[in-house]
């Protein structure tokens, strides 16, 4: 007997409505519930040495799912309070140990708290490493008779070592050494255009970092138009130092105010964002600059901010 057209629909409805629960079930469990992590047997360890015993009484173990009984050997996943009675209470043990390779096993065995691990764990997780022995004693919570106990037992593999002195004791030219800068005896000119880095660790009082800062300011710049401007170099001695240069070459490297994009303008240090995109509002409602004393109508440029600027510009 052939179903009549209100049955039919009856039926379809009935179909609709028992798939969209069905889907809406698959959705929440598959798609709006965000997967819940296994913990690893270290997480289970830290944590089970960050708490006494009765602080985890009938609290629920970080298992979730699916279950890793297999992998400890258990029938089923410990509370945090069994993790614990599982780790026989003894006195601190003193043997040989890496604190880069270490796991939270040795580390408890050590006798460090559950506290002091985890904050170990952490500082190795940011890449932090032990190059020394003494680097084991800044951590938080160490004590000089903890350390002056285990400090004769650690051991930093090669790999995490600058270097270590037993590894040139044989020989004393094997160690590494750093040849001695020859400086300046007598006070020489140096233009500040065009020596090098090298030139200028030979003169008193300039090493790398210094030497750095100058290269640095220069390109920056595109050269420099007076010895003056070592001063505009942040916790540069000018007073000391400036004696030693002079500005013979010309400055470097000028930019087309019309062409330079905003970004180039404001990386240079006498004219930063600000003003940077005063000069593209500037150049996109009145158009080209043919001269800078056009700058004088933007905020932020007054007589001697459009002098500093004027060696370093073009059109």
């Amino acid at each position: 007997m052939p179903l009549r057209p209100s049955d039919r629909r009856a039926l379809l409805y009935i179909l609709f409505v028992v798939l969209a629960v069905w889907g809406g079930i698959l959705i929440e469990r598959h798609i709006l519930r965000p997967p819940t992590p296994l913990a690893s047997l270290d997480e289970i360890i830290m944590d089970s040495l960050s708490a006494p015993i009765s602080n985890h009484r009938g609290a629920s173990p970080r298992y979730h799912g699916t279950s890793t009984a297999g992998a400890i050997g258990a029938s089923a996943p410990p509370s945090s309070a069994e993790a614990v009675s599982a780790i026989p209470a003894r006195q601190p043990e003193s043997f040989p140990f890496d604190p880069n390779t270490a796991d939270s096993m040795t580390f408890a065995r050590l006798g460090l708290a559950g506290w002091q691990i985890r904050n170990i764990y952490k500082y190795r997780a940011r890449g932090g490493r032990y190059h020394q022995p003494d680097d084991f004693k800044r951590l938080y919570g160490m004590t000089p008779e903890v350390y002056d106990r285990l400090a004769p037992y650690i051991r930093i593999d090669k790999r995490f070592r600058y270097y270590d002195e037993q590894d040139f004791a044989d020989t004393a030219d094997a160690r590494p050494t750093t040849p001695r800068q020859e400086k300046f005896e007598q006070l020489v000119q140096l233009d500040l255009n065009s020596v090098d880095s090298a030139t200028l660790m030979k003169v008193p009082g300039i090493a790398g970092y210094r030497s750095r800062q100058i290269l640095r300011y220069r390109e920056r710049l595109g050269g420099f138009v007076s010895t003056e401007q070592l001063s505009e170099i942040e916790d540069f001695p000018a007073d000391e130092l400036a004696r030693w240069f002079k500005v013979e070459t010309g400055v470097q490297r000028r930019m087309n105010i019309n062409k330079a994009s905003v970004s180039q303008l404001a990386r240079h240090p006498y004219i930063g964002w600000s003003r940077a995109r005063d000069i593209e509002s500037y150049r996109r409602n009145q158009g080209r600059i043919d001269d800078l004393s056009t700058l004088r109508l933007l905020p932020g440029f007054d007589e001697a901010a459009i002098r500093r600027i004027k060696p370093y510009i073009e059109y």
